[in-house]
């Protein structure tokens, strides 16, 4: 039963930190083949709400029967409330997936949330076909999502369920949608050590790019935690930069993980606000060579071209951030 799969699911996932994004290791799958243009596509955004009985009044809505299983990290588990009964069978399946997510400062566009950027990268690896809808405020999002998920972004809808929390999203993704595991267990240790290297990643990023006061000083706290990240980034990215692979190390050009698919949207935001904020300090490509490598490598994926958003939008959220 989906139920029971879901509640599975939920177990493996109840550890994830929401702002460190940490993905369990029963989760991270390498991506065997990288999802062309061809075999998906993401539209922007012109989805119709009305589908599946979304369109219902509110009060018909609370009143339906809700025997799926949702997943959230907002009550600390898991969550018995599902939009509507599910009749099309015990395993989900591939359509009718809409990611809503922040919109971009003109309201229609997609905006800059680095862990709504992860979830599309992660569909985009693993060809799977979804819409997006960008949400600019509350009378964009759906009654459900208000009601049911407080109006949390991102929000993954597939068909007649709905996951928020993008950690929880990913996992979900992949738990139903893998793609080849391949040479996991041989490459367990390099996983654990790329989980490690990037612990308290993006609070860190965050914390030195809204940090004003810190512009342009060498000696600002901030500016020195994110060199300690840096530079364990670094390290653990060694071997994975001289071979031409990804987190696993492997060397593979298509081991392309889930957790590969939650850094490169933190790098890009960090890549754009030094530019942007700090005066180009630290300097990825002078400090962190490999890193910068890397980067500029995943920025090259398909997967990145198909969901890149410019580094004005980057500029324009965090600019709302350091105020």
């Amino acid at each position: 039963m989906i139920t029971r799969n879901l509640r599975f699911a939920a177990k493996a996932v109840l550890g994830f930190a929401a702002l460190d994004g940490t993905v369990s290791n029963g989760f991270v799958r390498s991506f065997s083949v990288v999802a062309t243009a061809t075999h998906k596509q993401s539209r922007i955004p012109g989805w119709t709400r009305t589908v599946a009985g979304v369109g219902a009044s509110q009060e018909t809505q609370r009143q339906s029967t809700a025997t799926t299983t949702s997943l959230s990290m907002a009550g600390g588990g898991v969550r018995t409330r599902g939009l509507e009964q599910r009749r099309e069978g015990p395993t989900p399946t591939e359509g009718g997936m809409v990611l809503y997510l922040k919109a971009a400062e003109d309201g229609k566009g997609v905006g800059d949330c680095p862990f709504a950027h992860w979830i599309r990268l992660i569909l985009e690896e693993k060809g799977l076909l979804y819409d997006v809808e960008p949400c600019a405020g509350p009378d964009d999002k759906p009654t459900w999502l208000l009601d049911y998920y407080e109006g949390k972004l991102p929000c993954l809808r597939h068909k007649k369920e709905a996951y928020v929390e993008s950690n929880v999203i990913a996992a979900y993704l992949d738990y139903f949608f893998p793609s080849e595991p391949a040479a996991i267990k041989e490459n367990k240790a390099a996983l654990d050590a790329a989980e490690e290297a990037l612990t308290g990643f993006f609070p860190a990023v965050a914390g030195y790019l809204k940090d004003v006061a810190g512009d342009g000083d060498e000696s600002a706290e901030s500016l020195a935690n994110l060199r300690e990240k840096l530079s364990a980034l670094e390290a653990h990215l060694g071997d994975a930069a001289k071979s031409g692979g990804y987190l696993d190390l492997s060397g593979d050009a298509d081991s392309f993980l889930v957790l590969d698919c939650r850094l490169v949207p933190q790098l890009y935001h960090l890549s754009v606000g030094i530019e942007k904020f700090k005066n180009g300090i630290p300097s990825l490509e002078g400090e962190f060579p490999k890193t910068h490598d890397y980067l500029t490598r995943s920025m090259a994926r398909p997967s990145f071209q198909n969901t890149m958003y410019s580094p004005e939008t980057i500029e324009w959220g965090w600019n709302n951030a350091r105020q």
